[in-house]
């Protein structure tokens, strides 16, 4: 009797196993059709619509994820896993930026915005005095700005500097900032908006923007605790002094960077009579035709049901949309793809 229970309980455990086994192994199923008016026709393949007007999605299967790309900019499917573009489909590629200086006067700082494409290895991030030998003994910076282009206080330029000729290439984007005389108030200066844009062939564009660049600044006196950055440790509570930037707590200390809002940050300025001021900041490693990889819309994951998606093109042109569906778990997946021609038309 024991041994026809077990038998019974292995054959139970079997039929759930293969049970779960033909679940895993299901295929995804999708139909897709379109809602078609006087603005939208469909033959099976194409959809025509006139720009503005909704397009109606109506689905048939249940797969247990469904993602839609438009094949707009930043939303085509066949980009989705593109970290870079090629430089042959590149236009123009270009380094942006606003630059504002305030207080004092050029000639109390020796400032350089730099740039290297000859062999910086990337800093350390934790070997201070490896890192501050680097950047100062390093051959390869090039001045992105000429020193007689820079904003005088209290002005701003907007630079547009070509990038083309570092496609390609890995690069460091750097900024030192050097007080030479302080008999003078050494500066403060703004960058605002600084980002790489690259213009497509066709018309699109990709950017890098700060944020993405990852600096690291050097605060190359930190050792000699100048009495007017103290706050830095006291009021802004930043234990590692070498490496350290100022926040909301104490946002403007002098000469020591501020990177709260990458779309404006600066370096504080310093009164005259007091110490001069050194410091660095350095970026990664950039490629300058890197990219963000296109994505898609998540319409339903496998606790929702969807039977209908309306999605609205506002720029005539010619699309690609896509629908991805899957189903799976943990330990695999199976995806089925539907793409659709979609002109827009005035």
């Amino acid at each position: 009797m024991k041994l026809n229970k077990l038998l019974i309980a292995v054959g139970v455990v079997s039929l759930a196993l293969a049970s779960c086994e033909n679940e895993l192994t299901k295929d995804a199923k999708l139909n897709v059709n379109v809602a078609t008016n006087e603005g939208v026709s469909f033959d099976g393949q194409t959809i025509t619509v006139k720009k503005g007007t909704p397009v109606e999605f109506h689905f048939n299967g249940d797969p247990d994820y469904l993602t839609f790309f438009s094949g707009e900019a930043g939303k085509k499917y066949q980009y989705r896993d593109r970290t870079t573009v090629d430089e042959n489909d590149i236009e123009s590629s270009t380094l942006k930026l606003d630059l504002q200086a305030q207080y004092g006067s050029l000639a109390a700082v020796n400032f350089h915005l730099y740039i290297s494409d000859n062999d910086f290895p990337g800093l350390y991030k934790n070997k201070f005095e490896e890192d501050s030998v680097l950047v100062e003994k390093h051959e390869g910076w090039t001045d992105l700005i000429p020193a007689d282009k820079l904003p005088v206080p209290t002005s701003t330029k907007s630079f547009e500097i070509d990038m083309k000729p570092y496609l390609g290439r890995r690069i460091v984007i750097a900024a030192m900032y050097k007080g030479v005389d302080n008999s003078l108030t050494q500066p403060k200066f703004y960058f605002k908006n600084m980002q790489i844009v690259n213009k497509m062939t066709d018309g699109s564009e990709t950017s890098l923007s700060a944020g993405s660049f990852g600096f690291t600044a050097l605060n190359m006196l930190y050792k000699h605790n100048l009495s007017d950055q103290k706050a830095l440790s006291t009021t802004a509570k930043v234990t590692n002094l070498a490496y350290g930037t100022t926040n909301k707590s104490a946002p403007n200390i002098s000469g020591i960077w501020n990177l709260e809002d990458m779309t404006n940050f600066w370096i504080h300025s310093s009164n005259a009579k007091t110490a001069l001021k050194y410091s660095w900041l350095v970026s990664n490693l950039l490629i300058v035709n890197a990219c963000t990889p296109d994505s898609g819309t998540g319409l339903k994951d496998i606790t929702e049901n969807l039977e209908s998606y309306s999605y609205t093109y506002d720029e005539p042109g010619t699309y690609t949309a896509t629908f991805i569906a899957t189903n799976g778990n943990y330990k695999q997946q199976k995806t089925i793809v539907h793409e659709y021609k979609v002109v827009v038309t005035e």
